[in-house]
């Protein structure tokens, strides 16, 4: 028997099957495929799947695949059972009528002379029996191998699964604190948008409402990306939010949260972040830039992009930083571009970087014929074409902002 093409098989196979609603539909499906695609392979005829029952202190039988035995659903072999102890112990066993602590009554009851069992999920959750045919007596060594591969392989799916389902919640997560659509500010063109590098991402960018004259927007950057980063961003994002919604200064609340996540131990882990406050009717932005790769303000009279760097450091490695403000006026036909260090550090094949002329070239090449929206996703979509083939990927984020004429 071929040991690493059996895995690789069982493997690709399993891989197949999708995820259920519960885990024991999921091993239903499992077995089945087993039963199909592999009885040749293992010499199985017959499956039993049984769950264990913390309240009787046994494996109760919850479903029957193949040919097999004749006892009900929800018959009940108690974890004193010998066979049941040993596959607890071991992970999987094959054994017989004439094997050591096997009670031929029971076995008979289940209509099974020779079986092999594994138990699979966290703690032993379930028990999985197969019958095994009697030309494959003389296969013991084969067997056992080819329950060590299918129990491996079904934990390994099931720990993928698992730790799938915790990465989509924390994508939903993240989700909800994205802005649904962009914001209806009289005057202003306006859209953002982020792409994550992995299923969820460190990048974070928002709009908030402050009054009916008066609009925050912000982005941010976790180190890293991923789940950490991810939830790190959604930190910074609650606690700006909340900072903002008692009226406190924009620099008090970049004070107190970088205080926060100084003391939250993960300063070697830092955020950077940007925020600002529009102004409806004169078009003034009033900025705070804590070590965030500055965005750009476009004077469109002068073709001319202006740095908003005042701010201070990042947020998290030092609890006694402190921020400034930064001031601009959008005239009519002004705009800003707020980006990560994902679109302005993307590289292509030979390494060169896109590089913040390359976002403010995009800008003015396409500032007379591109509305905001077509002005991020353009933006995004040129940085993910420029950087086919490089080894470097980060989450990518733009926000645009133009005062309408």
């Amino acid at each position: 028997m071929n040991y690493h093409e059996l895995f690789r098989k069982v493997e690709n196979q399993l891989s197949e099957i999708e995820n259920q609603e519960s885990l024991r539909e999921t091993l239903g499906l499992i077995i089945e495929r087993i039963l199909k695609d592999f009885s040749e392979d293992f010499g199985f005829s017959g499956a039993r799947l049984y769950g264990y029952d913390l309240d009787e202190q046994g494996y109760r039988l919850e479903a029957k695949f193949g040919s097999g035995t004749s006892v009900p659903i929800g018959y009940l072999i108690p974890q004193t059972y010998p066979p049941i102890q040993v596959v607890r112990r071991k992970g999987f066993i094959y054994m017989g009528l004439d094997s050591e602590g096997v009670d031929p009554v029971l076995e008979e009851r289940l209509g099974v002379q020779h079986f092999a069992a594994l138990t699979v999920g966290p703690n032993h959750a379930y028990l999985i029996a197969f019958s095994v045919q009697r030309e494959w007596l003389e296969n013991r060594d084969d067997v056992l191998f080819a329950l060590s591969t299918v129990r491996h392989a079904i934990n390994l799916k099931l720990a993928k699964e698992q730790l799938e389902g915790l990465i989509l919640q924390s994508r939903e997560i993240q989700l909800s604190l994205l802005p649904d659509e962009a914001p209806k500010f009289p005057g202003f063109d306006i859209f953002g948008r982020s792409v994550p590098a992995e299923l969820v991402g460190g990048d974070v960018y928002d709009f908030i409402r402050i009054n009916p004259n008066i609009l925050g927007v912000a982005i941010g950057d976790a180190t890293g990306h991923g789940l950490p980063a991810a939830l790190q961003a959604r930190d910074v994002v609650m606690g700006l939010r909340m900072g903002l919604s008692e009226d406190q200064k924009t620099v008090k609340v970049f004070e107190k949260l970088n205080r926060v996540i100084n003391a939250s131990r993960l300063t070697s882990r830092y955020i950077s972040l940007f925020y600002g406050e529009l102004e409806q009717g004169g078009g003034h932005f009033i900025y705070c830039n804590a070590g965030h790769n500055p965005p750009f303000y476009y004077r469109v009279k002068k073709d001319r992009f202006y740095p908003m760097t005042e701010g201070g450091r990042v947020l998290g490695p030092t609890s006694d930083s402190t921020y400034r403000r930064g001031f601009f006026k959008l005239d009519p036909g002004d705009s800003i571009i707020m980006f990560t260090d994902g679109v302005s550090e993307a590289s292509d094949a030979s390494g060169k970087e896109f590089g913040e002329d390359g976002v403010q070239a995009f800008v003015r090449d396409n500032y007379d014929r591109f509305d905001a929206r077509q002005m991020v996703c353009g933006l995004l979509d040129l940085v993910a074409t420029y950087s086919v083939g490089s080894k470097y990927t980060d989450d990518r984020t733009a926000v645009y902002i133009r005062r309408l004429e």
